[in-house]
Formats: structure tokens, C-alpha cells, sequence
């Protein structure tokens, strides 16, 4: 089932990029001979609106044939050629974009089903207690939720370390599985720590499905930077032997997808959320062959006022595809090591 919900989650990501590129490319009147989700020989296929679709045999990619990005020496601008720049762009872009709205859409169901997580700054939950500690002593357990000191509400959930400002004995108010306790600490500054590890209370609220997407759109836009600088540093780690903890690849992603197929389908929701920012980032980053490697490109020759022979253009993008490739198979490889190793 792992593999099943792999192909469902990568094959539709695939197949909603390549539609935005599609579909940038014949609302300009530029045809798209080709379209195909996965590589290798094709498994099925069929005729439609004078393109070709296919299902192929490697789901670890696809694209869509847009005529005159692939320019001949010697023969006339067509299609994708003959577009303004800001044509070109938006047939570049338009997978990206495509991968973003579905994440999104998919964000919006998972805040609409499950919530969005919310801080309450005003009370304090336990994360973690450490053995032997004052915390310990006094009962404190990992999800317990201080609402009050003394009596007092807490104004800030950072109100919990201020009780190391005055010794002696204080009163927690504490809300653990819906019920109400009180627990008495006594403090004494040779303690050294209380002893506990805490932030805000998080809720769940739940939004209609339109606000839900907006709240998406807010929130990968604070994600995607991150992402970005992900990629880059888990790169670098690969070519240096220092990859980080969290980079993986298909293999990974397969066990990751068993594991939310295990847990519903809010979680099969968030993962495929996830891979979809993931693709719509990676991307975007400037590397020839990818759609960012193009912009870059296209931004080049417009800046320098002068066009990029086509034998370059295919030279430096077959280059960058390459480095592409060579990227997927250290991550596999990494992922199947940690795989056996049990890491």
C-alpha cells in the first residue's frame, strides 16, 4: 500500500505541474504535441485535443512537449518562441503555480476537517519533565496545562518561569484531560530549575474551506524561503558527506506515504501538501533543465538584450539535468542505507 499511495500522490503532483504548463501554453495559442506523466515507454495513450497523453513507465517525473521551446537551428520562431517574455514566463511558471494552488487546496481541507493550529498565548503547556526535577516532585506530567499562579491567570505562558522570582510556595491551576487540579511547588533558588520544558497551548480551529486556503497561502509564504534554504544546505551536504537528517528521496517518500495512509486521510492530505510546495520550490531553484534554471535563462537574455544559441541553451539545460539525476540517486542511495541501517 506504501508504493500504491506513493504512485497516487506523486503521479497527480506530476500531472497538475505539467497541466500548468499545458494549459499556460494553449490559452496563448501554443500547441502541446505531448504530454506525459512519468518516463520510459509508455503504458497508455491516447489522442485529445491535439495532444498526445500518456502514462509511462518511471512516475518519477513526466512533461508537456510545448512547440518552439526546443528551438531547431535554422528554422523560424514557433510557438513558445514567438511568445513575449512574459508569455514565456508564464508558461515557465505555470507548473509552479498549479502546485501551489493544489497544495494549498489541500492545506484548506486539512484546516477545514482537523483545524488550524493556533497558540494560546495565555496558557502554558508541559512538553516535557525531567526525572528527578522539582516539577516531577510536585506532579507535573507532559501535557498538562498551567492556567493560573497563585490564583492569578496567566497574562503569557512565559509567566510559568517567572515563579523563580520569589521564593517559597505558589499554587499552580492546572487543566490536565479536561480536569481542573491544583498543585503546590515550593520554590527554593538552590533548586536551580524547575525542571520543565513549556510553550503556548496549541488549538485546533477549523475554518471554511475559503479561509482555510488563505491561511495556506500565508503560510507557505513563510514556508517556502525556508524550503528554499533546505534545498540548497541539504545540497550541499549531499557533494560534502554532511547530508541532513530530514533530506529524503522516492525510497523515503514511499515509507512516508504508508505511514499517513495508516493515519487517514487528513494526514495522506497534509503529506501530499507538503511534496507539493516541495516540487513547486525545487523547482524554482536556478538549476538548468528545471523550470527556475529556464526563468533564469529567459532573464539572462533579456537583461543582456542578446539570445542564447539554441546548441547552448540545450548543452546547459542537458547539463543541469544531469546534476538533477545525479541528486536523485545519492538521495536514494542515502535513503535505502538508512533504510537497512534502521536510521
Amino acid at each position: 500500500m506504501s508504493l500504491f499511495w506513493f504512485i497516487v500522490i506523486i503521479g497527480v503532483s506530476i500531472f497538475v505541474h505539467e497541466l500548468g504548463h499545458y494549459l499556460a501554453a494553449r490559452l496563448q495559442g501554443v500547441r502541446v504535441p505531448v504530454f506525459s506523466v512519468g518516463f520510459g515507454p509508455p503504458l497508455f495513450r491516447f489522442q485529445a485535443a491535439g495532444t498526445e497523453w500518456r502514462i509511462a513507465l518511471i512516475p518519477l517525473g513526466g512533461f508537456a512537449l510545448v512547440e518552439g521551446m526546443a528551438e531547431e537551428p535554422g528554422e523560424p520562431p514557433r510557438g513558445y518562441a514567438r511568445l513575449s517574455f512574459f508569455g514565456k514566463a508564464a508558461v515557465l511558471l505555470g507548473g509552479v503555480v498549479m502546485n501551489l494552488i493544489l497544495a494549498w487546496a489541500l492545506l484548506a481541507y486539512v484546516f477545514q476537517v482537523q483545524g488550524l493550529p493556533r497558540p494560546v498565548e495565555t496558557e502554558a503547556q508541559i512538553i516535557e519533565v525531567l526525572p528527578g526535577s522539582l516539577a516531577e516532585r510536585v506532579g507535573l506530567r507532559p501535557g498538562d496545562v498551567v492556567v493560573a499562579i497563585d490564583g492569578k491567570p496567566l497574562a503569557h505562558f512565559t509567566d510559568l518561569g517567572r515563579i523563580k522570582e520569589r521564593p517559597g510556595r505558589h499554587r499552580l491551576t492546572v487543566v490536565r484531560e479536561g480536569e481542573r487540579l491544583e498543585l503546590e511547588l515550593t520554590w527554593d533558588p538552590k533548586e536551580g530549575r524547575i525542571g520543565v520544558r513549556y510553550g503556548p497551548r496549541v488549538e485546533l480551529v477549523k475554518l471554511p474551506f475559503w479561509q482555510g486556503f488563505v491561511e495556506a497561502a500565508v503560510f507557505s509564504a513563510r514556508l517556502i524561503p525556508l524550503m528554499a534554504k533546505s534545498f540548497v544546505v541539504g545540497i550541499a551536504g549531499l557533494f560534502v558527506g554532511k547530508p541532513p537528517a530530514d533530506l529524503v528521496g522516492p525510497v523515503g517518500i514511499v515509507s512516508m506515504a504508508g505511514e499517513a495512509a495508516r493515519q487517514g486521510l487528513v494526514a495522506l492530505a497534509q503529506l501530499a501538501a507538503m511534496i507539493n510546495l516541495s516540487l513547486a520550490v525545487f523547482n524554482l531553484l536556478p538549476i538548468p533543465g528545471l523550470d527556475g534554471g529556464r526563468l533564469l535563462l529567459l532573464v539572462l537574455r533579456r537583461v543582456l538584450g542578446r539570445r542564447f544559441t539554441p546548441e547552448k541553451e540545450a548543452l546547459v539545460n542537458l547539463v543541469g539535468l544531469a546534476f538533477v539525476f545525479l541528486l536523485l540517486v545519492l538521495i536514494t542511495f542515502r535513503d535505502l542505507a538508512r533504510l537497512v541501517g534502521g536510521g
